[in-house]
């Protein structure tokens, strides 16, 4: 039997559900840290700045696609303003971790590797990191992949990282 043109048009649509989902999380009031390799200054190698650069990329981006968020780095003056009297830059990333609703980490330096070795470690916070790394580093059963397995983690190519494919 086939269906009228107006119950083909009533019909429910994931697609049209899926883009609303979209829609409504966009408008979203959220705090989204963005933790990777911080500035390495005039001094810096050119693959330093090159991550530097993707860095800020990746919190530009990620702000234009949700206007209601505060997206920051853990380093942003007005973040250490709250935080600055708990003493070490662990405590205070501890704390912002806490508060975060989402944690991206572009997992390319050594500071960024401490920043996910320490945190993963709890599974509250690891699960509200997505940890970008290089597509080499994915899928393996060593060390890494223990440190990883609370955390959702994306890897990505030359190309990828080129494009800021987010």
């Amino acid at each position: 039997m086939r269906r009228s043109s107006q119950e083909s048009s009533n019909r429910v649509r994931a697609g049209d559900r899926i883009a609303a989902l979209k829609v409504k999380a966009r408008q979203q009031q959220l705090v989204i840290l963005v933790w990777g390799p911080g500035d390495p200054g005039s001094g810096g190698s050119d693959l330093l700045r090159k991550y530097w650069q993707k860095r800020n990329q990746i919190r530009d981006n990620i702000a234009s696609l949700y206007p209601n968020a505060e997206v920051m780095f853990s380093e942003d003056p007005a973040l250490r303003e709250h935080t600055k009297g708990l003493g070490s830059t662990l405590d205070q990333e501890l704390l912002d971790a806490q508060i975060a609703d989402c944690i991206l980490v572009l997992d390319v330096s050594r500071g960024a590797h401490v920043e996910v070795d320490r945190f993963t470690s709890s599974p509250e916070i690891a699960a509200k990191m997505t940890i970008l790394i290089p597509d080499a580093y994915i899928g393996g059963t060593g060390l890494v992949s223990q440190v990883h397995r609370h955390a959702n983690v994306l890897g990505f190519s030359d190309e990828e990282l080129d494009r800021c494919e987010v």
